[in-house]
């Protein structure tokens, strides 16, 4: 959990996101990184709305689910913006 909280920290400071961590019984942990409104400026990234979605992970487990998210918010990074 801290390595994927300094990453996004660091990274923010650069790209423009948006990061929603929650916790339900019925979800368990869920973690969304988007950048709002820009879907349409890269084509073939998964969507949400208008919203670019970088990553999208639910689990049961957290600490299996920060790093999903981690994994999955550098591969958004090196397929559209070439690296992180």
């Amino acid at each position: 959990m801290q390595d994927f909280l300094k990453f996004i920290d660091e990274l923010k400071r650069r790209f423009p996101i948006h990061v929603e961590i929650t916790y339900s019984k019925i979800t368990d942990w869920t973690i969304a990184v988007y950048q709002k409104g820009r879907a349409d400026d890269y084509p073939g990234t998964p969507r949400n709305g208008a919203d670019a979605v970088l990553a999208y992970e639910q689990d049961l487990d957290m600490e299996l689910c920060f790093a999903k998210a981690h994994v999955a918010v550098k591969n958004w990074l090196t397929e559209f913006n070439d690296g992180y």
